[in-house]
């Protein structure tokens, strides 16, 4: 599945050194789930793939990153990397991650079986599905 298959980058630049540059045109950039939105949405101008690290299970915030970042229209590629666990793959696409790489040790096929296992949602998300209850 392409989720899971799709090529790393030929040029990745860490956001820190990419503001320090000036903020270039770009392939992609790794930000952080700390980052200021403001900053990632000027990411999104000037990347065509955006890496956002999920520092640990327990940290969110890349969620809500990636909603944001569709949300606001970028149509480019949005990479999970960091802690990411097969449990947590249908969330990541449902919020518009389109690939995923997931961490040391957690199986590809275990996370390809995942997609379908979350079928009940109880908010709205970029896949455009609607709540249950709507």
């Amino acid at each position: 599945m392409a989720l899971f298959t799709r090529p790393q980058p030929k040029q990745l630049i860490d956001f820190q050194d990419w503001q320090a540059q000036g903020a270039p045109l770009t392939e992609a950039v790794k930000v952080y789930a700390d980052t200021p939105a403001k900053d990632i949405l000027a990411v999104a101008e000037r990347a065509t793939e955006i890496q956002i690290d999920f520092p640990v299970f327990a940290d969110g915030r890349a969620f809500s990153l990636a909603r944001l970042l569709r949300r606001t229209g970028f149509q480019g590629t949005l990479r999970a990397v960091g802690d990411v666990a097969v449990d947590r793959v249908p969330y990541m696409q449902r919020v518009g991650f389109d690939a995923i790489d997931l961490k040391a040790g957690e199986d590809v096929a275990v996370a390809e079986r995942n997609l379908g296992m979350v079928t009940l949602h109880y908010q709205t998300s970029s896949d455009n599905l609607g709540p249950v209850y709507a």
